[in-house]
């Protein structure tokens, strides 16, 4: 059976919340039928403001944002606001949208207490990061490593959209997983926000060896120190190898304090301006040349 991942679809829901101005209004399904639940019904949002610095003036506490610690201040303000996401759908693909997440859902059921085996290629291999911000600092730990994986295949299914397993520093050191890498494996499949993720994968096989140099620690630590936070979620900087979605806990917030950033490993702040896209697609130019003239360029 074919397989897709109905939760992340973009083209379902759209909401005024500002949380989601950096994706235009769209939402992930998983968002509003799962977490928020919100739909048809809406959701109550608190907007919090200051009056001095609606005016320009510096606050007496010397807050620079608004944040929990303002709770109880003279000259905070919480706004009660209700959101409610439109559909953008026609209500007959409406209907199939619900079948369709009813299927990935029994799918999901079946799967639950077992260990189904999985097989595929890795299409990039990206360092699995947990960003804390606080008031006055923050804090970035590597968690290990994702393998994603499009397609996949799960038991006797192809998954047709992104697997993502999550291995250990541990699994990476003794397995040097890279690119276009085949593996075989098992492990407990899980949805964590609408992604469909491998957790706790075991008794690995390599049918096919890869080609790059593999992730280390250091140089994982690096990596992030320099990389550059990016506007919204760009597809190409999704599916590139220096992309990487980065867990973030905002307790500087209190409504929505999980949240996925994504980050260019490259220090690249506009994609718009990306020289590796720009590197990649003159090499695909070259290899199609080469093929046209009879000759390969690995």
């Amino acid at each position: 059976m074919n397989l897709q991942n109905p939760y992340k679809r973009l083209d379902v829901f759209q909401c005024g919340h500002d949380s989601h101005a950096d994706f235009h209004g769209r939402v992930s399904p998983h968002h509003v039928l799962r977490e928020k639940k919100c739909y048809p019904d809406g959701c109550i949002s608190f907007i919090w403001n200051c009056t001095l610095m609606n005016k320009g003036k510096p606050c007496i506490h010397k807050y620079r944002t608004i944040g929990k610690s303002c709770k109880g201040c003279t000259y905070f303000m919480d706004d009660k606001i209700q959101f409610q996401p439109d559909c953008m759908l026609e209500p007959e693909a409406y209907e199939q949208f619900l079948e369709d997440v009813e299927t990935f859902d029994t799918w999901l059921q079946k799967l639950q207490f077992k260990r189904p085996a999985i097989a595929g290629r890795i299409r990039s291999v990206k360092p699995h990061y947990n960003r804390l911000l606080y008031e006055k600092e923050s804090h970035t730990r590597l968690r290990g490593y994702l393998l994603v994986l499009k397609p996949a295949y799960i038991e006797m299914d192809c998954f047709q959209d992104t697997l993502y397993i999550r291995v250990s520093e541990g699994q990476m050191k003794a397995l040097h997983f890279v690119p276009k890498m085949k593996l075989e494996c098992t492990g407990e499949i899980r949805l964590d926000r609408g992604r469909l993720i491998l957790h706790k994968p075991g008794r690995f096989e390599i049918t096919k060896k890869g080609w790059g140099t593999p992730w280390t620690r250091e140089r994982a630590l690096v990596s992030i120190k320099t990389a550059k936070q990016l506007e919204g979620q760009p597809a190409q900087c999704l599916a590139c190898t220096w992309g990487a979605l980065v867990d973030t806990e905002d307790h500087r917030e209190i409504e929505s304090p999980f949240r996925r950033r994504l980050f260019c490993l490259k220090g690249i702040e506009n994609y718009q301006g990306c020289y590796i896209r720009a590197l990649q697609n003159q090499k695909r130019k070259k290899k199609k040349s080469s093929i046209d003239s009879g000759h390969v360029i690995k």
